[in-house]
Parts: structure tokens; C-alpha cells; sequence
């Protein structure tokens, strides 16, 4: 959970008072849900065009875009 651990920092690095939960999934599923609103998923090609974890940034900047 190495990529997960480092989302949750980026994003609270970001948003101090943001509320990050990790939950383990199966089958490497890897997803981020604002509001209830999922804006990215790894396995659905939700945020992104292939199977993927996010770049450094990405997050940060997906989670502002849904906040407007």
C-alpha cells in the first residue's frame, strides 16, 4: 500500500482538513471518491485513460477541479 500511503500525505498536505480513509481492496483496486463522488479510479479508467495509480500532484489537482 505504498501508493496509497503516499496519496493520503499528498492529500493532506494539501487539505489539512481533509478525512483520507485507506481500505483495503482486492484485485490492486485504487479509489478516490470526494463527496461521495468517485473522481478517480485505477481499475474503472475513471480521472484517467489506462489502468494506473496517479502521478504525484494529480490528486490535489483532481480533488480542487470537483471542488469548483
Amino acid at each position: 500500500m505504498p501508493q496509497a500511503s503516499r496519496a493520503e500525505e499528498e492529500i493532506k498536505a494539501a487539505f489539512s482538513e481533509a478525512h483520507v480513509t485507506l481500505v483495503p481492496g482486492e484485485r490492486g483496486a485504487f479509489d478516490i471518491s470526494l463527496d461521495g463522488k468517485l473522481i478517480f479510479s485505477k481499475l474503472l479508467k475513471v480521472g484517467t485513460y489506462i489502468e494506473r495509480f496517479p502521478d504525484s500532484g494529480e490528486l490535489v489537482k483532481l480533488i480542487n477541479k470537483n471542488l469548483c
